[in-house]
């Protein structure tokens, strides 16, 4: 490029600039429907959630058409030859490995791309998939070309390895769910060894005396080493390894679920929604393996400020969880040493509704609490088994809704094993049979249940009127309430379950 081109890409530039600026109100208004077109696309479901796939939204689907699309226009157009297209879908299986290794943890990457984990689990599942798809087209035109492979050669005798070997127990791995059921870490330990070892084996395969594709090869393991890197400093400093203690932790049994209460001396602003990985690093008589698992915990806690208590509110499931409340029911934990990440995830801001409106279920009814907690603080400061186990937290944060006498909390508890209405309290009440989701959702959007203004009937004043009017026809007026009572905004939570 020379001066002469360059000057010409500046002005062109410039000139773009000033005609952006200029139209740029028309452009939020483009901008302003494209995100309302986008909601369409989003939240309608085409395939339901199913065992094996889904759910599926238009944009996904018209998203998957249009990666495979333009995967095939790379692959076929314009091609001479058969072979061409081979080294093609060659090439492009490199790069749609590189996405793969774009990171050690799909947590960081959320936090980088600001995304929900379910939009990196299918970019992740589907750059996986397609990269084994255009592998076996590339062996496939390999092999009907009849050129004999001389495994004495250590580029082919790692193009057997790695199309033959690794890339085919990855996909068996990812679509047989029985190893996932039966250990997960140990199926994600070997998904991530094989993954190395493809890498590995393809980096053999590639001609070492041609930049391209090997130039992807060194791009992908760049980007793994330094998020890595930059992950593994993120940790440690959010920790406080080196200036401050570890962080321990008091685990408990709290009616069937766990209860962890982790003392962490540095203090972390976690927002409300947000998760942390767990991991404890050293705990045999638990776990010989706990030193190779992180688990995913939401936290129940929420301060204006840094917390230096993050609690957690544990469902055992299987495995660790449930060894875990094995041992606290029986008192054989001692404080563990525990290390974690984030925090990760995004939080919704609620603070700008009047109706706030909250479904959950069993354990999910905790993972609402730091949201509950975040919004009586807004508003104060004007700015069965598993419910049980669940309320002494529900009852702190409901303490907190009480100033100026507030109560902007309403619950209602849906159980399919109760057959009357009870209420207790101010705030709850069960009804019975499931929840009517349709319809409370259809009142929370109409604003029915939203408190408004007071407003009084004022008579009008007999020395003002009109001569012309009779009195007896005057209506009175409508005028608002010189009183000093706000407006309340009601905050509600919905609680389905099945038996008490």
């Amino acid at each position: 490029m020379d001066w002469t081109q360059l000057y010409a890409l500046v002005a062109a530039g410039t000139f773009s600039m000033f005609v952006l600026v200029h139209f740029r109100k028309y452009l939020n208004h483009v901008v302003n429907y494209l995100f309302l077109l986008s909601r369409y696309l989003t939240y309608p479901r085409l395939v339901h959630r199913h065992r094996f796939l889904g759910p599926w939204s238009p944009v996904v689907v018209i998203m998957q058409l249009v990666y495979i699309a333009a995967n095939i226009f790379c692959v076929t157009f314009p091609a001479s030859s058969i072979a061409e297209i081979g080294r093609r879908a060659g090439t492009l299986a490199v790069i749609n490995m590189v996405p793969l290794f774009a990171g050690p943890h799909f947590a960081f990457l959320e936090d980088i791309l600001g995304t929900s984990l379910a939009t990196i689990h299918l970019i992740h599942r589907s750059a996986g998939i397609m990269t084994f798809s255009l592998s076996i087209v590339h062996a496939l035109v390999i092999a009907e070309s009849r050129v004999s492979l001389l495994l004495d050669l250590p580029p082919n005798l790692f193009a057997v390895v790695s199309h033959g070997g690794s890339s085919l127990c990855l996909l068996i791995l990812l679509t047989v769910p029985i190893f996932r059921r039966l250990s997960y870490e140990l199926f994600l330990r070997t998904h991530q060894a094989l993954a190395t070892a493809t890498a590995y084996s393809l980096w053999r395969h590639l001609p070492s005396k041609e930049a391209f594709p090997l130039v992807y090869v060194y791009i992908s393991a760049g980007l793994f080493s330094v998020l890595l890197l930059v992950q593994i400093i993120l940790i440690v400093h959010r920790n406080g390894i080196f200036r401050y203690h570890l962080s321990r932790a008091t685990i408990t049994d709290c009616h069937g679920a766990v209860h962890l209460r982790i003392r962490h001396q540095k203090g972390s602003k976690i927002d409300s929604g947000q998760y942390i990985n767990l991991w404890i690093p050293w705990m045999p008589f638990v776990s010989f393996w706990s030193l190779l698992q992180t688990h995913p915990f939401m936290v129940i806690s929420w301060t204006p400020g840094k917390q230096d208590t993050i609690e957690l509110f544990v469902q055992p499931r299987g495995g660790l969880t449930r060894k875990l409340l094995y041992h606290a029911a029986n008192g054989h934990l001692r404080n563990p040493v525990v290390i974690f990440s984030g925090p990760h995830g995004t939080s919704i801001a609620m603070d700008e509704y009047e109706s706030v409106l909250m479904v959950a279920s069993g354990f999910g009814i905790a993972a609402h609490l730091s949201s509950l907690k975040k919004l009586i603080y807004s508003y104060n400061a004007r700015l069965g088994p598993d419910g049980i186990g669940a309320q002494s937290f529900l009852n702190n944060a409901l303490e907190e809704d009480k100033l100026d006498d507030g109560r902007i909390l309403l619950i209602t508890i849906h159980l399919e094993s109760h057959d009357i209405v009870i209420p207790f309290g101010k705030r709850a009440t069960v009804y019975p049979g499931p929840a009517p989701l349709s319809r409370i959702f259809l009142e929370e959007v109409s604003g029915e249940n939203i408190n408004q203004p007071e407003k009084q009937k004022v008579q009008q004043d007999p020395s003002t009127a009109d001569s012309g009017e009779p009195e007896r026809l005057r209506k009175p007026r409508l005028i608002e309430s010189g009183q000093t009572k706000d407006t309340t905004r009601d905050g509600k939570m919905l609680v389905m379950g099945k038996q008490l």
